[in-house]
């Protein structure tokens, strides 16, 4: 009977305390689900009016002016100053079809924006919207737009002129969440730390009543832990490898056996840190006068000759005030460190062009100087007098660098495509027939393959003239003692491929990597900008080239254009 009666007590204790842990949960969830959408009414709401009160401020600061030039000019002026503000991303003005008139990023102006929308509706409207997009860095944004309606377009003037009347506009103004989000982030944090704590009170209650129940329940979720932990190392992303202090390897991950290439059995006791790399065992060396934390990446080389780059982390795990062991974590970067690399270089670049059109310019004027000099002296001098010869020669060379500044300023001015429907076959041919004469006096065999159905490309004749003529006169300067050019046109898998192949000296392994690179040039008389303009105008028209080769066995370059 008292068996009975204790059981019942029990089981009715048990569920009382339980059924108390459910309903402090339910309350702290519908607490917590109703602040975050007070937060985000109230950040909303913020912005909106933030957005809406810049907008007016924008109509209203925006005067007539005397032509639509001035206009603009007053627009573009107003938004870069406005945008200085820390906690505005972007403004952008429009027309009603999209068309970018003003940015605070004068380089976007002429682009399309907004096509996502039904500008045209917007665009009479003076209803504030909102939505949430992404920046150009890929943070996230909270814009607000509507109708634009400047001071110039409600004017007398306008609306009874013809000429002044405008099309209406539309306005986005692009605020930073990033405060907005870290302050939403600590809130978040806060709150789960809240009702953390009050379920741990709760189940404070359900411990001191249940002991021995605990004990068996801590004994489950242990060996639960220990199985998705277990299951979790094996499967995790990033390479683990564990050392005891003695230095042998006690696990290692089935990422870090494809790391390193090696062979990880059940029992590791065996292998100890001389398996390892040795960039990885001076590292783990090094450990010890580090604090027990390091960081660092390592390059090695694999089996195969190929040079990697691994992130790695080292730290020392203790065992009360002693050392029990180390903990590798390595993960593979060569492919981000080699983006990371071209994005460096891509800067680079554009900071070179900048600064040699500048510096292109102020040559140009006093060696006109010179070429005028040189041919006035010259014409004054005996036909077979050194002198006159020396003449000839600066002639000769001012015209040369006069060349290589032409280049130059090709190379760094913006392009700009007339873009229309041509077959590639037509420029090939045409560039061909530029250089048959150098090639029959080089002695180099011309070689055509046409596609069988070539459909047209929407390209800038021109530019792709220039281009082929570029690619050919380079291939028959690697080839002065004749040889053979074979040049093959196809469809592709992503485009229209024009393949030219010749028989030259090639190109070095180790100068591959620079080829398109402003200046270098493996050509005693070359100026190194010819590959670089090639990329350059490829690139503008959405397209690819690609080059191969070897020393003493030829180049192989691969234009894509796409359809």
């Amino acid at each position: 009977m008292n068996k009975s009666r204790k059981k019942a007590i029990f089981d009715i204790s048990l569920w009382v305390v339980i059924s108390a842990v459910a309903v402090l949960v339910v309350i702290a969830v519908a607490m917590t689900r109703a602040h975050f959408q007070q937060q985000e009414a109230s950040a909303v709401e913020i912005f909106v009016e933030k957005g809406e009160t810049l907008i007016r401020s924008f109509e209203a600061g925006l005067q007539d002016a005397a032509d639509e030039k001035s206009r603009v000019f007053n627009m573009q002026k107003l938004l870069i100053a406005t945008a200085q503000q820390p906690d505005i991303d972007y403004i952008i003005i429009t027309e009603n079809r999209g068309n970018i008139i003003a940015d605070s990023d004068p380089s976007m102006v002429g682009q399309k924006y907004g096509l996502d929308l039904d500008i045209r509706e917007i665009a009479q409207s003076r209803e504030v919207r909102w939505r949430q997009a992404a920046n150009p860095e890929g943070a996230n944004t909270f814009e607000v737009y509507r109708g634009f309606f400047p001071l110039f377009l409600d004017s007398p003037d306008a609306k009874n002129d013809p000429e002044k009347k405008r099309e209406n506009l539309v306005v986005y103004v692009g605020f930073n969440m990033d405060k907005i989000e870290k302050a939403v982030a600590a809130d978040t944090r806060n709150t789960i730390i809240r009702i953390i704590v009050l379920l741990l009170v709760g189940s404070s209650a359900i411990i001191s009543l249940f002991l021995v129940q605990a004990y068996r329940l801590t004994r489950s979720t242990l060996s639960r832990m220990r199985a998705f932990s277990e299951t979790l190392v094996k499967n995790m992303p990033i390479g683990l490898i564990a050392l005891d202090d003695a230095g042998k390897v006690i696990s290692c991950n089935e990422k870090a056996q494809d790391i390193l290439r090696l062979f990880c059995p059940d029992e590791l006791g065996g292998e100890d840190k001389a398996a390892l790399p040795v960039p990885l065992q001076d590292l783990l060396a090094e450990l010890p006068e580090k604090g027990g934390l390091l960081e660092r990446d390592v390059e090695v080389i694999t089996s195969r000759d190929e040079k990697r780059k691994w992130e790695t982390v080292a730290a020392e795990f203790t065992d009360e005030e002693s050392s029990a062991g180390k903990i590798l974590l390595i993960r593979d970067v060569t492919q981000i460190r080699e983006l990371e690399q071209e994005v460096a270089r891509s800067r680079h670049l554009t900071s070179i062009s900048s600064l040699a059109a500048g510096v292109a310019h102020e040559i140009r004027n006093p060696l006109s100087s010179i070429k005028g000099f040189a041919v006035y002296l010259k014409d004054r001098l005996q036909s077979d007098s050194e002198d006159k010869k020396t003449a000839d020669i600066i002639v000769a060379e001012v015209e040369r660098l006069n060349r290589v500044i032409t280049q130059l300023i090709e190379f760094a001015r913006p392009l700009e495509l007339k873009k229309e429907k041509t077959r590639v076959s037509d420029l090939v041919g045409h560039a061909i027939k530029l250089i048959e004469a150098e090639a029959h006096k080089s002695n180099v065999e011309i070689n055509i393959n046409m596609a069988k159905q070539e459909p047209a490309v929407e390209v800038d004749a021109d530019k792709i003239k220039q281009v082929l003529l570029n690619i050919f006169l380079n291939a028959l300067a690697a080839m002065k003692n004749g040889g053979r050019l074979d040049i093959s046109l196809g469809q592709g898998k992503d485009g229209f491929c024009v393949v030219i192949v010749d028989t030259g000296m090639g190109i070095a392994e180790a100068d591959l990597p620079r080829v398109y690179d402003p200046y270098f040039t493996s050509k005693p008389a070359g100026t190194g900008l010819g590959l670089a303009v090639v990329q350059k105008i490829m690139e503008a028209h959405g397209g690819r080239i690609a080059v191969e080769s070897s020393k003493g066995r030829g180049t192989q370059v691969s234009l894509l254009f796409p359809l």
